[in-house]
């Protein structure tokens, strides 16, 4: 399938906390009740704190979704998206949505984003709560996008449940 988007996402547990991409393959790929039982994990790279990429799925690097590429990101678009997450999105009481994204995880999300531009150069790029109704990845992808000079032909807009107000609204708390 024609590689359509490619979603943002977090991994929502509290600020700080150091995640390793083994934890987030047991969470998505032991079977229930210790995990969602899946045969492989959701993402297609993972974003430590440190900034350090472990890619779990390993992709070609084109505009195309082979069906090894296939990830459990997005229900519905899995198919055409590849899906990055990086860890951290939630404050550290585990109860709200927090931007904690530190430097480098932005760096290295910065620099994912132009490897992907470069080989699929009219992706679009969301964050999962452009289609679910979820607060990850804990920020409103497209806001951050236009503010970095994304070109907006990149920019998937859709906010079906108003995460664009809810985190303008959060950021003057």
């Amino acid at each position: 399938m024609k590689f359509q988007y490619l979603i943002i996402h977090c991994t929502a547990t509290p600020a700080g906390r150091w995640i390793s991409a083994d934890d987030v393959k047991k969470w998505h790929t032991k079977p229930k009740p210790y995990g969602n039982g899946w045969k492989q994990v959701g993402y297609s790279d993972l974003i430590l704190l440190d900034g350090s990429r472990h890619q779990f799925v390993k992709h070609n690097n084109d505009q195309v979704i082979d069906s090894f590429e296939v990830t459990n990101g997005v229900a519905g678009i899995n198919s055409i998206s590849r899906h990055l997450c990086y860890v951290g999105g939630m404050d550290s009481s585990h109860k709200m949505p927090l931007d904690s994204r530190t430097p480098q995880q932005i760096s290295t999300m910065l620099d994912i984003i132009g490897e992907v531009l470069g080989y699929a150069p009219n992706v679009k790029i969301a964050g999962h709560n452009q289609f679910d109704n979820k607060g990850c990845p804990s920020f409103f992808v497209p806001t951050w996008l236009k503010q970095l000079g994304i070109p907006e032909h990149n920019i998937e807009w859709r906010d079906p449940f108003g995460y664009e107000r809810y985190f303008k609204q959060a950021w003057k708390r």
